[in-house]
């Protein structure tokens, strides 16, 4: 499956898709920023097997608008 590129809060992000045995994994990169923020979406309810690439892409944006509000964490 394609990457996929969209902007949220000014700073630009891509997605790249990966089918694995369990279902789907969505590797979420800032542009310039090396970090991947990994998404896991398995097969079964929560995403639309006939559009799985706007569900893939739709749970991606609001995975990367959630973490904009989450605070750091300290390790």
């Amino acid at each position: 499956m394609e990457p996929h590129e969209f902007e949220h809060g000014g700073a630009r992000f891509e997605v790249c898709f990966e089918r694995v045995a369990e279902g789907w994994i969505g590797r979420i990169r800032r542009e310039g920023d090396e970090t991947a923020h990994i998404m896991a979406f398995p097969d079964g309810p929560g995403y639309d097997p006939d559009d799985v690439r706007g569900s893939l892409i739709a749970g991606c944006e609001a995975a990367v608008a959630a973490m904009d509000q989450a605070p750091p964490t300290r390790h």
